[in-house]
């Protein structure tokens, strides 16, 4: 079929080609005219169907949620909620939680209703017992409250997220909570504290021998180490932060650790 065909009655070719090459976010509405016209479901656009057993079902759901979730895509994922009740209704345990923490998500990114997410989460975090799910949570919560620039209490739910780490949990959510701890940490110049946490993420990531979130990491121990006036120390963290975004093609943060090395730099010279 060509872009002319699939467009032909819904929408314009040109938009076709905007939606494939990933430059525009179709509405809902659009990619069902979409779907109904290749004669799929709209689970093909999320890489998925929901077949099998309820098991296998949910595992898919849960799937693509996550897979949505992870790209930011909000309204995708309050269609794959909205469009699969009967799935969800059937859900227990882990499964049920699960699904309750993605709906308080979109209450914070996809309404803007913060207190509503903050109120649903934080009643959450005290009946769940899954460990890498209970991390999530809390980091949900802690994410909320530096958006609302409640920095203190940001602290207190990643401090008990650390205190519930455990061998064997998921290494990049421990390694996103640490993260964001840190963020708290920072944003009340609470510097020698938040490099404490910063080793902890490294000896985390480096004990795993992973590359995601090391570079956040490796950048956060060199601005500490500026606010600290620890220069020498800063540019190398700085530098091996830039190495790592470099192969990982992050040119914002390139950009930003460059003009922080330029700044101490200067500030060396002078």
């Amino acid at each position: 079929m060509t872009q002319a065909e699939l467009a032909s009655g819904i929408c314009t070719q040109a938009m076709i080609s905007r939606i494939e090459k990933k430059k525009v976010k179709p509405s809902k509405e659009l990619m069902e005219k979409v779907a109904e016209r290749l004669d799929v479901s709209m689970y093909y656009f999320y890489g998925g169907e929901l077949e099998g057993s309820p098991y296998s079902r949910h595992a898919t759901l849960t799937k693509l949620i996550r897979q949505q979730l992870k790209r930011k895509e909000y309204e995708s994922v309050h269609y794959l909620l909205d469009t699969n009740e009967a799935v969800i209704a059937q859900s227990s345990g882990g499964d049920k939680t699960f699904f309750e923490w993605v709906k308080s998500l979109l209450y914070a990114y996809q309404d803007g209703d913060l207190d509503k997410a903050l109120e649903h989460l934080v009643e959450m975090e005290k009946n769940v017992k899954d460990g890498d799910l209970r991390l999530e949570i809390i980091d949900s919560i802690g994410l909320i409250y530096l958006k609302k620039k409640e920095y203190q209490k940001a602290e207190v739910y990643y401090r008990e997220g650390i205190v519930s780490f455990a061998e064997w949990m998921d290494c990049q959510k421990k390694a996103a909570l640490l993260l964001n701890y840190v963020k708290a940490l920072i944003e009340q110049k609470k510097y020698e504290e938040s490099l404490d946490i910063v080793f902890k993420g490294l000896d985390l990531l480096i004990h795993k021998q992973t590359l995601a979130y090391l570079g956040d990491f490796f950048y956060y121990k060199g601005y500490c180490l500026e606010k600290l006036n620890q220069l020498t120390e800063a540019l190398d963290a700085y530098e091996k932060a830039y190495t790592i975004f470099d192969i990982q093609q992050n040119e914002k943060f390139t950009l930003i650790i460059k003009m922080a090395q330029e700044s101490i730099g200067k500030f060396k010279i002078d």
